[in-house]
């Protein structure tokens, strides 16, 4: 019976000493790192939806239209980015593909923003 203790213990170090196979690779870190740099830039940058879907929607339009539906666009495209870069932050032990493409709300400004594309094959 005084022993149960040390085997408990000798127990608990050994399941904690085990790495499992998507830690033990070598670029583990730096995905996580990545995964959590872009959720920070998405959460803080998320505003910049509004200006680059008001210029996009101008271009196809014309000022009224474009400003108004670029508006409209671009919030809902902020307060996507936001929620996709506090998720990213969340989940970063977890290294995944973005959610968002393109990654980054300065990467090719003209393409419009989308969802979920990562995860569909």
């Amino acid at each position: 019976m005084r022993k149960l203790p040390h085997v408990f213990l000798l127990c608990t170090l050994t399941i904690s000493a085990y790495t499992p196979a998507i830690q033990a690779d070598d670029n583990y870190t730096s995905q996580v790192a990545e995964k959590f740099t872009r959720g920070t830039a998405n959460l803080f940058t998320g505003l910049g939806e509004v200006p680059k879907n008001i210029v996009n929607a101008s271009e196809k339009t014309n000022a009224v239209v474009g400003s108004t539906g670029g508006l409209i666009m671009g919030t809902l495209d902020t307060l996507g980015r936001t929620a996709s870069g506090i998720f990213d932050i969340l989940s970063s032990p977890l290294p995944t593909e973005s959610l968002i493409q393109p990654e980054y709300v300065w990467q090719d400004f003209k393409q419009p923003t989308s969802y979920g594309a990562a995860y569909i094959d």
